[in-house]
């Protein structure tokens, strides 16, 4: 175990006696991280003795940031308690009761792989066919169904936590502000416009924000489970539909030069068919106007968090990021809604 798994080990397994009232609970066996986080530090684990309820592989998530952990306790606890697909939070707490002075939760391991588990562009190219019959109808059924939990329990629970509930116009002008202190003009320019365009308005429903194929996790049963609830925000259902078909549309996937016109041409295909999908699940047609507004938002979103990599000397290790694999791709996609000549970074 390195220093650095054995000090969180130490301060989770203190939390965990507090939290569960028994002073003697210990590890069954050491706990291991586990990858595929950007924000987050994430540690699976079982307890030896476990008391009710915490039997089995668990999970502890790592927080930097307190507000943002708040929030996502309360979106993936309240969605849960509404039967939704989501593991069941078991423990939560701010940084001052956290691991290493951090926010964390913990919750039950959620079985299943990835849509795209293990496959890298070459083999993804080869997958194709079979992406294109699923991928889309997955994560269009998912969230559909997100999008018809009742809002109020996470509004009343945000409320209770003292957050303030996430919304777009707090988003944007958000956005606007960093850009903004960025010295980044194009992409202030680019939300003032999106904030002066906004779309006839839509009902506020319950959305994931960063719904993606690597925070859907399928079993073998065909039984879905949604990750990763850090994005999620009180919004009309066609931002989370912006996000998932650019992500789909502009595919995350590192591939030779040769190849990338045959991916993006697939990921257009994909974009539509996850949109027409979502279509048939929710019973409603999607604006399109809207629809290209909301993935303004999205790209505003992605580059303006690649500026602050950027600006931090951070870029460097990023490679793999979708936001940084795609820039580009956003970057054409946001001039061509608005006008404005903007840079990938």
């Amino acid at each position: 175990m390195t220093d650095r798994m054995s000090t969180l080990s130490t301060g989770l397994l203190s939390v965990l006696r507090r939290v569960t009232g028994d002073a003697q609970l210990a590890f069954d066996g050491a706990p291991v991280a586990l990858t595929g986080g950007f924000w987050a530090e994430l540690v699976t684990f079982r307890l030896a003795d476990p008391p009710m309820g915490w039997a089995g592989p668990l999970v502890a998530r790592v927080m930097p940031d307190a507000a943002t952990a708040a929030k996502e306790t309360v979106f993936q606890a309240e969605v849960a308690n509404q039967n939704f697909a989501t593991p069941p939070v078991l423990a939560a707490g701010g940084p001052a009761e956290g691991v290493d002075g951090r926010a964390f939760m913990v919750m039950t391991l959620a079985e299943g792989q990835p849509l795209l588990a293990g496959l890298d562009g070459i083999r993804a190219l080869a997958e194709l066919p079979s992406l294109a019959r699923r991928l889309p109808v997955t994560l269009a059924t998912v969230l559909a169904e997100l999008h018809r939990l009742d809002p109020a329990p996470i509004e009343n629970g945000l409320d209770a936590a003292g957050v303030a509930r996430p919304g777009l116009d707090t988003m944007l002008e958000s956005l606007r502000a960093t850009a903004d202190a960025l010295g980044r003009e194009d992409l202030a320019a680019a939300a003032v416009w999106l904030q002066a365009h906004r779309p006839t308005s839509e009902a506020v429903v319950v959305c994931h924000g960063d719904m993606h194929p690597f925070n859907l996790l399928v079993d073998d049963r065909g039984a879905t489970t949604v990750l990763d609830w850090s994005a999620a925000m009180l919004a009309p259902g066609t931002y989370d539909l912006g996000f998932t078909s650019l992500v789909v549309g502009a595919p995350p996937l590192v591939v030779p030069r040769a190849l990338r016109p045959v991916i993006a041409a697939a990921g257009r295909a994909l974009s539509r068919r996850f949109i027409r999908a979502y279509e048939r699940a929710a019973g409603r047609p999607v604006d399109r106007a809207s629809l290209a507004w909301h993935q303004g938002v999205v790209c505003v979103r992605a580059l303006v968090e690649v500026a602050g990599w950027v600006a931090a000397d951070t870029i460097e290790g990023r490679d793999g990021h979708p936001w940084v694999i795609a820039g580009a791709a956003f970057a054409a996609r946001l001039h061509g809604l608005t006008r404005v000549e903007v840079t990938p970074r």
